[in-house]
């Protein structure tokens, strides 16, 4: 065995029968264990702060929105085409965990006593709803099936609270079109939830995504309208209807008429009309069609005031359009990364937009937050190593005879060094070990119990958050046992100094 190695393991093993090194020793190791425990909670808090803010603003916008270029981070968005080439092969990138549909518009949301200004979303059946399941608190989510229209509102309790709303009451929302109208649609409160970001409760209420896509006449809705005021001779008045649309309307019949109408018809029998309604621009087409029965009447000529109306289509082509598309990831580490993946497979008239882009201010906030962490660091490292400074040089004056001792014996100042370095490693450790469990002890207690409690309002969380970054604890406490050894050598070179003759006589 190295002998360096086996007289610091015998110092050690009667370090503390001393009455000067006893408390010496101990404040080295306290020191260490109490910077250790420090460093510990930083970053597991501020780790755990981290995430809890980015994971509820990104449940507000997801990770990454596809958008028109004609958007430029407003709230209001401009209309897409659900179906896109882009769609399957974004789905499909490693580390991308879903894409889904929404709308985003401003809005009024009135009660009898009150009015407030919103954000209204509007989402689809592909909804991601994980993030609100969690901050649901009174009733339920949005029931949203394709081909229906759920008449339900989704609200915060910050908005519940300010207009006096309660579960299942009625309510109306005021669409704010860009032409300075409104639209008012009534809706029945079906769930409110509190993530406790007020910024973003103060704000969001969440509706079918049909109704963004009728309000704003994103796409073209066909209707037949058949008057039967003069059905005793056979008269019927025939019209078409055009909604929506981004210029002038086309009407095509299956028929010789022209335009809209109003027609008159005289029909010889059972009879289908068809038309077909469109625009001057890409927007999708819509067609409806009525077929009218005429029953016989007790003479064997058609009863042309009790014929039968059927009608098919003119649904609209609104469910064809969206506002944009939100793609979720799983690792939001790995956010710049997919960001470029995701942009590569968009064309040129789309942007994609990050959460971190749409909302710089509270994730450079966050970012800055590092830096309280790397100082807290710094200071517990120079702490640290000024305890074992101190311990050190007062250990080795202790041990001059000792020194004294090795050198008549041969031994060379490296030698003697490496004993009070490996001595000095020791208390380090012991330090360390100590610095874990109480600072994974008091992490793990905040993390189960939620004793430590705050202000939503001011922090954006209920209770102090924890998040375990076992690479990053690892990481510091390496670089904390290195940089203490690295700079114990310099009160080591004290021994260089201590001539033999002198040490042995020390008293």
């Amino acid at each position: 065995m190295d002998l360096s190695k086996l007289i610091a393991k015998r110092i050690s093993g009667r370090t503390g029968r001393n009455e000067l090194s006893r408390p010496i020793v101990g404040i080295a190791i306290s020191g260490v264990a109490l910077g250790v425990a420090l460093m510990i909670l930083s970053i597991s808090i501020v780790k755990g702060f981290q995430k809890e803010v980015s994971n509820k603003v990104v449940g507000f916008g997801s990770h990454i929105q596809i958008l028109s270029n004609n958007n430029n981070y407003t709230q209001e968005t401009s209309r897409l085409e659900i179906e896109q080439a882009f769609y399957n092969r974004i789905d499909s990138i490693s580390g991308v965990k879903g894409i889904q549909t929404f709308a985003s518009k401003p809005g009024i949301l009135e009660t009898k006593e009150n009015l407030q200004g919103v954000i209204i979303k509007g989402v689809w059946d592909d909804y991601d709803w994980s993030f609100f399941k969690k901050s649901l608190v009174e009733g339920e989510l949005i029931q949203i099936q394709k081909g229906e229209k759920s008449e339900g509102v989704l609200i915060s309790s910050a908005i519940a609270k300010r207009l006096k709303i309660e579960l299942n009451d009625k309510v109306t929302l005021y669409f704010v079109l860009q032409e300075g109208d409104i639209k008012p649609r009534n809706f029945k409160v079906t769930g409110i939830y509190d993530t406790g970001l007020k910024e973003f409760d103060q704000q969001f209420v969440f509706v079918d995504l049909h109704h963004l896509q009728k309000v704003n006449a994103w796409g073209i809705e066909a209707q037949i309208r058949v008057s039967d005021s003069n059905c005793e001779d056979g008269q019927f008045e025939i019209e078409g209807l055009g909604y929506g649309g981004l210029t002038r309307l086309n009407y095509n019949w299956n028929t010789k008429w022209r335009g809209e109408g109003p027609f008159i018809f005289m029909p010889t029998g059972d009879t289908t009309i068809t038309l077909h309604v469109s625009d001057r621009s890409t927007t999708i087409p819509d067609s409806t069609q009525v077929h009218l029965h005429f029953p016989l009447n007790s003479n064997g000529a058609l009863d042309f005031c009790n014929y039968e109306l059927t009608r098919t289509g003119g649904e609209g082509s609104y469910i064809h359009y969206t506002g944009g598309f939100e793609v979720l990831v799983d690792d939001y580490k790995r956010l710049d990364e997919l960001h470029m993946k995701v942009a590569d497979e968009v064309p040129y008239y789309l942007q994609t937009v990050s959460i971190t882009d749409r909302n710089p201010e509270i994730f450079s906030w966050l970012e800055m937050l590092d830096l309280n962490v790397s100082l807290i660091i710094w200071m517990m490292i120079l702490i640290a190593v000024v305890n074992m400074t101190s311990a050190l040089l007062i250990i080795i004056l202790e041990r001059t005879n000792m020194i004294g001792l090795l050198k008549a014996f041969g031994m060379n100042n490296s030698g003697i060094m490496k004993i009070f370095v490996r001595h000095a490693g020791g208390i380090i450790f012991k330090g360390i070990i100590i610095g874990n469990f109480i600072g994974f002890g008091i992490a793990l207690l905040q993390a189960k119990t939620q004793l430590i409690r705050l202000d939503p309002e001011s922090y954006y969380v209920s209770a102090v958050p924890i998040e375990f970054d076992f690479l990053s604890i690892a990481f510091v406490q390496v670089l904390t046992f290195v940089i203490c050894i690295i700079m114990m050598i310099l009160p080591a070179w004290y021994v260089a100094r201590i001539r033999p003759v002198k040490a042995i006589r020390f008293d």
